[in-house]
């Protein structure tokens, strides 16, 4: 079986650089795992279904699964009170 393979895309990337030097490594667990079994998060619902969270601490990672091309791609990065926001604009776009 093929692994799945991460799409970090810049904005995310950014953020996760530049998180307090106590958190970016649990975060960065949590994305090792994730790509290990994407599905280990929760999946979310209303207008971001089709999307995964997965909770670290105080933060949650945002992501999509294609099975079928064995790609996740981090949607967000960010504290749970607000991390959802940026998904959802995106998603509000795109309809």
């Amino acid at each position: 079986m093929t692994p799945f393979r991460l799409d970090i895309p810049p904005h995310v990337a950014e953020v996760i650089h530049s998180l307090h030097p106590d958190l970016k490594p649990p975060i960065k667990s949590a994305i090792r795992t994730i790509a290990a079994n994407p599905a280990y998060g929760e999946p979310l619902k209303r207008e971001l279904n089709g999307l995964r969270k997965y909770r670290v601490r105080r933060f949650c990672i945002v992501y999509a699964v294609d099975r079928k091309s064995r790609v996740i791609r981090l949607m967000a990065v960010g504290h749970r009170r607000s991390v959802y926001e940026e998904p959802t604009e995106w998603f509000r776009r795109k309809t």
